[in-house]
């Protein structure tokens, strides 16, 4: 009987929330036909959450191929022409001043059909909703990062955003802004239920955790042309653009398929991986002063906590490396870039400065302001084992892949097959696929034993550095 209850107050929401979609379209269409329009709704869900609205029993592949009956409806420039209008008349339209208090805005969703509207290039744009979900907590999570509604909207809106590549394993598409803040990601089906579980829980633990490495989540969407859903969630892009960025890795702790592609290594920024970094780039590690070393790690260590509690797995750490001692291309040799090389310089050897050494730097290094270069803002000091001074750019990504019924059967596929392979050498702890206590403890062990390294002397260095690596290299 309970079922049966259960099953009707969903059904019932359903219906509710297409009912209201379906009746304002049908009186726009009749009332505003050949004028701009915004129609706009706000809907709070009552009963049910709606991560238990949407949660299925196994994860559900989310259609990403933006089709209608097997025919094309939109491009990918109509869609981003549709993300600026739809952020643009969201935050505009918002009035209200950041929250005082701890918002509780969890179930709802703010609304907003657009009708006959044009792009920049007065090309028509085919009739869509944009719709934000929790948009108080979203406002509150923005003012907590630093980030302006001015600022936000004119990344956003002020010039077209640009179609990323994305190195990983995931269907996400990527579109950034043209000042390279901020990032718009799609988000896969099991992903938005996971943020839609643990949003409550990221808010508190960002608000208490300040120095967190996770993703500074901007804002959450759903865009809708006709019959096609496209969940979006937007961030503070962790990489500057104008600085250098001379090395990037996305290192989780495998080593299964952890190798950047010959496709990948093509491109002018290339992502590298876990067994790019062990043999070929870092294999000794990187090297940071002690104080910060422990810092960073209890950082790390304590995100991991709060990841296995939000039950996800096969999220990464991107570093983004900006080499100080680097040769200097012809056409890096610009004022702007000569200057930037400058203050890399000074904040390097000002936070390298340990307390036993000219001056005492009190506060952490991605902490340190940096105001006429905020770009470098974040920046953590460190060394190669050949010396190189190092400006290190460190967060979590992709953390909202749950570890749930296919995940689960996935990883005890791989672990079968690595069994029953005659001559298999690698074990169960080389696969990404981990439930979320190992992928945790494996992730934390991987970054303190083979990425981040407590700082040598420079002849403690030179030694090191002479030593052979081991390149026992995985085969898959």
């Amino acid at each position: 009987m309970m079922s049966n209850t259960s099953t009707f107050s969903k059904g019932l929401i359903i219906f509710l929330v297409y009912y209201l979609t379906k009746i304002s379209t049908v009186t726009s269409n009749k009332e505003t036909e050949g004028e701009n329009v915004i129609i706009e709704r706000f809907i709070t869900v009552s009963g049910p959450t709606l991560e238990d609205l949407l949660a299925k029993n196994v994860d559900m592949e989310f259609n990403q191929k933006l089709v209608d009956d097997n025919e094309e409806i939109f491009t990918t420039q109509q869609i981003m022409d549709s993300i600026q209008l739809g952020v643009k008349y969201e935050i505009e339209k918002r009035t209200q001043p950041v929250p005082d208090s701890f918002p509780d805005d969890f179930k709802d969703i703010s609304m907003k059909m657009f009708y006959n509207w044009r792009d920049i290039n007065n090309n028509n744009i085919q009739d869509f909703s944009y719709s934000t979900y929790a948009p108080s907590t979203f406002h509150y999570l923005r003012h907590l990062f630093g980030i302006g509604e001015n600022d936000y909207v004119t990344s956003f809106c002020k010039s077209p955003l640009h179609e990323m590549s994305n190195p990983g394993n995931s269907k996400s598409k990527l579109y950034l802004t043209s000042n390279d803040k901020f990032i718009m990601k799609t988000v896969q089906h099991n992903e938005y239920i996971s943020l839609l579980g643990l949003l409550f829980t990221y808010t508190t633990y960002m608000n208490e955790n300040r120095k967190s490495l996770l993703p500074k989540c901007s804002g959450f969407y759903n865009f809708q042309c006709k019959s096609t859903y496209t969940k979006l969630l937007s961030m503070k892009n962790l990489l500057p653009s104008d600085i250098k960025i001379h090395q990037k890795f996305d290192l989780k702790g495998s080593t299964i398929g952890r190798k950047a592609s010959d496709n990948e290594r093509k491109k002018k920024l290339p992502t590298f991986k876990d067994l790019d970094f062990n043999y070929e780039f870092h294999p000794k590690g990187i090297f940071l002063k002690p104080d910060t070393h422990l810092a960073l790690l209890k950082t790390i260590e304590k995100d991991c906590e709060i990841l296995k509690e939000f039950n996800v797995m096969d999220y990464s750490i991107l570093i983004g490396v900006h080499n100080i001692d680097s040769p200097s291309q012809a056409d890096e040799n610009t004022s702007t870039t000569e200057a930037l090389r400058k203050a890399a310089t000074d904040r390097w050897e000002s936070l390298m400065a340990d307390s036993l050494g000219e001056k005492s730097i009190q506060a952490e290094a991605w902490t340190l302001s940096d105001k006429n270069h905020a770009s470098l803002s974040g920046s953590i000091p460190a060394k190669s084992v050949y010396g190189d001074r190092l400006l290190l750019f460190v967060g979590f990504i992709d953390i909202l892949v749950p570890f749930r019924i296919i995940k689960n059967l996935d990883y005890r596929l791989i672990l079968f097959k690595l069994k029953v392979t005659p001559g298999e050498t690698e074990t169960a702890d080389c696969i990404s696929v981990q439930p979320p206590g190992l992928y945790a403890s494996r992730f934390l062990k991987y970054m303190t034993d083979t990425v981040f390294k407590p700082m040598l002397s420079p002849q403690e260095l030179e030694k090191l550095s002479r030593q052979p690596v081991d390149m026992k290299l995985s085969s898959k």
